[in-house]
């Protein structure tokens, strides 16, 4: 029998904890009869409620999953819909600019597909069965690195990246906000190699170690907060 187990971890950036500034990164995973998924988001540093935007984020898209039960065909156009319209629901009544936050996600239902979307910038990676690693990020070296798409009233499908894989290819799944993912050398390596480390492990014994692993973050000098979920398949005896 096949099942999904996830976990994940955030802590708050010296340059936050220096300002006084909550963590604006947020993460989300939900696992129900229909389906699993996990979500993360990074709100825009330069708003005001961008912590409550990213944690809006996460619900809005678990929220649009959900709206994805017994359908039989999920476009990418239904799914962006589907999210910006609830998060614009969930922040409301405050003004959409101040809570822009970014939003990373990957799901799978009962029609044999695994999904991921990327709304920003960050890093969203599937770890296959023969090792090999497929991902989307963002490209920063056009235009102002400090230029990020991100949830707003005017947001389009256009302004995603998507990808689909089929499920029982895909061994685990890795998303992380830029706090991560603008520090890696070698994305590829680090997703497999944090991928393999924590999957044996309990989700409360893989989510402990993954904060460690953030909280003593090896980058000179980092001062982002730093996000990181986890989702990933395993095959467990029938009772």
């Amino acid at each position: 029998m096949t099942v999904w187990r996830s976990f994940g971890a955030s802590v708050i950036g010296p340059g936050h904890v220096a300002t006084g500034k909550p963590n604006q990164d947020a993460w989300a995973a939900f696992h129900r009869a229909w389906g699993d998924g996990i979500v993360v988001s990074d709100g825009v540093g330069s708003k005001p409620f961008s912590d409550f935007g990213s944690h809006a984020a996460c619900l809005a898209v678990a929220c649009a999953v959900h709206a994805c039960h017994g359908r039989t065909g999920i476009g990418h156009a239904f799914l962006s819909d589907r999210i910006k319209n609830n998060w614009l629901s969930i922040i409301a009544p405050l003004e959409p600019r101040g809570c822009a936050a970014t939003c990373l996600f990957a799901f799978r239902m009962n029609d044999g597909v695994l999904r991921m979307g990327m709304l920003g910038d960050g890093l969203a990676a599937a770890v296959n069965t023969d090792g090999s690693v497929m991902s989307l990020s963002d490209d920063k070296t056009e235009g102002f690195s400090n230029i990020t798409a991100a949830l707003s009233p005017n947001m389009a499908e256009k302004d995603w990246q998507w990808l689909s894989l089929p499920e029982e290819d895909c061994r685990s799944i890795v998303l992380c906000t830029d706090g991560v993912a603008d520090d890696l050398k070698n994305p590829d390596g680090f997703i497999k190699e944090f991928a393999g480390a924590h999957r044996d492990l309990s989700s409360v014994s893989a989510a402990r170690r993954a904060r460690e692993v953030l909280e003593n973050w090896p980058t000179p000098k980092h001062s982002d907060d730093k996000t990181i979920a986890c989702l990933f398949r395993e095959e467990v005896a029938d009772e």
